[in-house]
């Protein structure tokens, strides 16, 4: 008989109007920065996400880090704040290695932030590459929020990328995703995975066929040959190879 799943203890680190932080203390020398998405619910604040995933059923440290205003880090001075309040808790976990995960505009921040922070691996599960007006106009999605960001201080993540970061990026195949999928650039460090038959329901999709946590670790742990093998033997999933497949599909795909 398996035992019973661990506990976890998530409790509040920041609250303020423009950032929300929980933490969870872990076991490992590991700390993961955990990107909320926009939510279900514009009326209500975002909540912690991926919680069993991102701790590992609670072995790694984790800051689970919400944009309340959905500004896509646009908000003025959060980058910063984020910066310090990560460097300070993993001065106080002892924290040895720094990855970040996030789905939709948590993806978009996990990936961002690597360049502000000594962060080994970033994973992003359907993420933007861009809500800049004069950048990803042809992108008709979150129009609600991304109308209300008052400055944009971030173009595109192309901008931000470093070689000192492994970048794993996930997509769907489906063409609501071209927008944003088809902008993200060969980048040495940048490996991009696509999936069949999927939209922004990336998590969703990889839960299905159960693989997500194994995927997220592996990624974690930069095995990127690991995480081709496993995806297209699970899912048909495919490496995107920008000669072949600079464009995916059409709009009329159906998704499953």
């Amino acid at each position: 008989m398996n035992a019973p799943a661990q506990e976890l203890v998530i409790t509040p680190y920041v609250t303020q109007d423009d950032l929300i932080i929980h933490a969870h203390r872990g076991v490992s020398d590991r700390l993961v920065l955990c990107f909320t998405g926009i939510g279900t619910d514009p009326a209500k604040v975002p909540g912690v996400e991926f919680a069993r995933t991102a701790t590992a059923d609670g072995r790694d440290n984790v800051l689970f880090i919400i944009d309340p205003n959905r500004t896509w880090l646009n908000g003025d001075g959060l980058i910063e704040q984020i910066v310090e309040h990560a460097q300070r808790f993993a001065q106080q976990v002892g924290a040895k290695e720094m990855v970040t995960l996030g789905h939709s505009m948590g993806g978009y921040s996990a990936l961002l932030m690597a360049k502000f922070l000594p962060v080994k691996s970033a994973v992003g599960l359907a993420p933007q590459y861009s809500v800049h007006p004069d950048v990803a106009a042809d992108d008709p999605r979150w129009m609600d929020y991304r109308e209300q960001i008052e400055t944009h201080h971030i173009r595109g993540l192309g901008d931000y990328l470093t070689e000192e970061t492994t970048y794993h990026v996930f997509h769907g195949t489906h063409g609501r995703e071209r927008a944003q999928r088809d902008r993200f650039p060969k980048f040495p460090t940048l490996y991009h995975m696509i999936m069949p038959q999927t939209v922004h329901n990336v998590p969703q999709r990889m839960k299905r066929f159960g693989i997500m946590d194994q995927i997220i670790q592996l990624s974690f742990e930069n095995k990127v040959r690991q995480v081709r093998l496993l995806m297209a033997d699970k899912m048909g999933a495919f490496r995107r190879d920008m000669k072949k497949y600079p464009a995916l599909a059409p709009s009329s795909e159906v998704s499953s």
